[in-house]
């Protein structure tokens, strides 16, 4: 069965305290490592946090319900003398009781009782008088109905496991997706800055050309083109880096003083062979259209459906009830039925609970094949992911290949210096991609176990 367990606890105690031990705690540009934003996202991100809450809600609600059907009441009742006409009575009585509801049948109670008088005239104590009484009520409709509480309640704690679980996926997920995006900003800044101090240093030359008389004012103006458009490059991709960071920071870490990200090396050939391995076995990929949440879900509710069409019917069955009882007078034992001879809308109510179980059955059908075919796209996704990987060197002999023919082109004044340039953009372009794909398999891969309702071990790869 494919279960996640809770985790991430373990991680916050070691990877907090350098964060969160005041509001001004980090300094200007911190490294800020992926693992540790992951963990930062995780205490800050509110779904997570509303997901937690509701777990410890189901909880608290399945103890109270267990307790209150397993685990007796007490209770201690005390009467004074009563006042009347003639002045007060001459009696002080106490009660002292034991009960408990149990879940079984539609509504069982057992209970105890001990009543004790004082009478202060005598001194002594009345004759004591006690009870014990059993009642049961039992409905042949929902003869299992205390039960079926009970499993409602330890169904919603495991519900609200899985919900915590899915938001914590979810934020780990999309803060790799968006640090990943931030590293790439960085190195196009990077890249950026590197143009422009390329543009300078070809400026500074065509200018001595200029004076030396082997370049004319065209050359000069091209050169300051450069300088410009480059310049411009710089700040746009100034602004956009800003701006991705502080978002990142601020929004989904939950810190606003300033961080540098840290570029991050994975073991590339044990993930692709995780990969390999997972995407490959198809046992796995049918056994999660069964078992995701989705699923689960929609199987719940045909439970319910098929329950309430059992009522419906059942409906028509007598209620049996039954009461006993010894006190210190002797036993007593009563019985009883009770019809419900005639309901207009039963048949009625029998046709719309068919309908809905239909409904719910159908339904169903739809989830696990809606959910079979996302792990099927996630597959193709992953796939696709680990092929462009395994590509990889083959287009870098390609990359290296053509540019040394295009440099020999150049040079030999065949290719215009407009066509390098273009040539040598797309060849940076494909330098900042493949880093990306690394990033991208690793997404992937996490998207798809995480699909599969498998633990994202991202921790593993970090």
């Amino acid at each position: 069965m494919l279960r996640k367990p809770l985790r991430y606890f373990w991680i916050g105690a070691v990877l907090l305290i350098p964060w969160f031990g005041s509001a001004g705690s980090l300094s200007d540009s911190l490294e800020l490592p992926l693992d540790e934003a992951i963990v930062l996202a995780l205490e800050h991100h509110s779904d997570v946090r509303q997901a937690e809450l509701g777990l410890q809600i189901a909880e608290l609600e399945w103890e109270a319900a267990w307790a209150g059907s397993t685990v007796p009441s007490i209770s201690l009742q005390v009467t004074p003398p009563a006042l009347s006409m003639g002045g007060f009575a001459e009696n002080i009585e106490g009660t002292f009781g034991v009960g408990v509801s149990l879940p079984w049948g539609t509504q069982t109670n057992l209970s105890a009782d001990l009543k004790l008088g004082w009478n202060r005239t005598t001194g002594e104590w009345d004759s004591p008088s006690w009870g014990i009484s059993y009642s049961q009520r039992l409905d042949l409709a929902q003869f299992d109905v205390g039960f079926e509480e009970l499993t409602a309640k330890q169904r919603a704690v495991a519900d609200a496991q899985s919900a915590l679980e899915q938001a914590r996926d979810t934020v780990v997920l999309d803060t790799i997706e968006a640090y990943s995006n931030l590293l790439s900003t960085r190195a196009l800044l990077n890249q950026a800055q590197a143009d422009l101090r390329q543009a300078e240093a070809d400026l500074t030359k065509v200018e001595e050309q200029v004076k030396a008389g082997i370049k004319g004012e065209a050359s000069l103006l091209e050169a300051r083109l450069a300088v410009l458009d480059a310049q411009i490059t710089l700040e746009q991709t100034e602004t956009a880096y800003a701006t991705d960071k502080d978002t990142l920071g601020r929004v989904t870490l939950g810190i606003r003083e300033d961080y540098e990200p840290v570029a991050f090396e994975l073991r590339l050939e044990e993930l692709t062979a995780a990969v390999a391995e997972l995407v490959t076995d198809e046992e796995i990929t049918e056994a999660a259209a069964l078992d995701t949440r989705e699923v689960k879900a929609a199987q719940e509710k045909v439970t319910d459906a098929k329950d309430v069409l059992r009522i419906a019917r059942a409906n028509a069955l007598p209620e049996l009830s039954i009461q006993a009882g010894i006190d210190e007078a002797g036993w007593k034992v009563s019985w009883g039925i009770s019809f419900d001879l005639f309901s207009p809308d039963r048949f009625i109510e029998i046709d719309i609970a068919a309908a809905n179980l239909d409904l719910a059955e159908a339904q169903l059908e739809n989830t696990r094949e809606r959910v079979r075919n996302s792990i099927l796209n996630q597959q193709a996704t992953l796939r696709k992911s680990l092929e462009n990987l395994d590509r990889l060197p083959l287009e870098e002999k390609k990359w290296r290949l053509e540019e040394t023919v295009m440099r020999t082109k150049f040079e030999a004044g065949t290719i215009s210096k407009q066509d390098w340039e273009e040539f040598v953009e797309e060849k940076q372009a494909f330098d900042l991609e493949k880093d990306e794909r690394v990033t991208s398999l690793l997404l992937a891969y996490l998207a798809y176990r995480d699909g599969l309702g498998l633990e994202l071990d991202w921790e593993e790869w970090l």
